[in-house]
């Protein structure tokens, strides 16, 4: 039975007080959690369970790692469903009148497994076939553009093919931006804002269009677009990336 956690008062934690890994013991993939600031546990009950909770395409892990008074270092997860996950620490109390309380959380952050970051764009290899690329856009973490892991060497390659870059991230970015501007205001923050910030430099005399109609934000994605390709001459990438080898010559 699914048990539900109430978020009654809930305090929010650092990030940087805990440290989340995936690992191997025994031969078993396993999360591992160290507390490098015990400080930030001070004030919620000895009782209290320690989770951290993993979310990706669907798939949602709560692994637990003991209690603030006794404490636990490993948990034994299949990592292998995991590739970059959205992770978040939870203090859950469990007291019999308060059960499945939230009591603290951090934010939620990506765990990359041999990804690497791209400035406002994650690439990360996971096995995704018969696609190709996947998009997972988040509430609180930047975009991730997943691709098949049977490409060699995956996350490098979507990132410096111009072939791909030149067809795939233009559609990419218009579904991030769709996204972005789907709320009436400007971001004050997270990812989104600095999606603006990149935005901006491309088109440094517009006004980004939230609360205007389809057509208008159709518009206006379709110019970012243009200026993108340009600045990157994805047109002449492409064709020198296809030319037959004796043309190279």
């Amino acid at each position: 039975m699914r048990k539900t956690i109430r978020l009654t008062g809930r305090r929010q934690l650092a990030q940087a007080a805990f440290d989340f890994r995936f690992s191997e013991l025994g031969g078993r993939p396993v999360g591992t959690l160290a507390i490098s600031d015990p400080a930030a546990l001070r004030g919620f009950p000895a009782t209290s369970e320690i989770r951290v909770k993993l979310t990706e395409n669907k798939l949602v892990r709560v692994l637990s790692f003991g209690t603030i008074a006794k404490p636990a270092t490993v948990a034994d997860i299949d990592s292998e469903v995991f590739r970059a996950p959205s992770c978040q620490v939870r203090i859950v109390n469990r007291a019999q009148d308060r059960d499945g309380m939230l009591l603290g959380s951090t934010r939620e952050w990506t765990l990359t497994s041999g990804g690497e970051p791209d400035g406002i764009l994650l690439f990360q290899a996971a096995p995704i076939a018969p696609r190709l690329w996947s998009l997972d856009i988040r509430d609180q973490e930047p975009p991730i553009v997943y691709i098949d892991e049977s490409i060699p060497n995956a996350g490098l390659w979507a990132r410096t093919d111009p072939v791909f870059g030149a067809c795939v991230v233009p559609a990419v970015v218009t579904e991030i931006m769709r996204a972005i501007l789907e709320s009436r205001e400007a971001p004050e923050g997270g990812w989104e804002d600095d999606w603006m910030t990149w935005v901006m430099e491309l088109l440094p005399n517009t006004k980004p269009p939230f609360g205007a109609s389809y057509e208008e934000k159709t518009k206006w994605i379709d110019e970012l677009l243009d200026a993108f390709a340009a600045r990157h001459n994805f047109v002449a990438g492409a064709r020198a990336a296809l030319a037959p080898a004796e043309d190279k010559s």
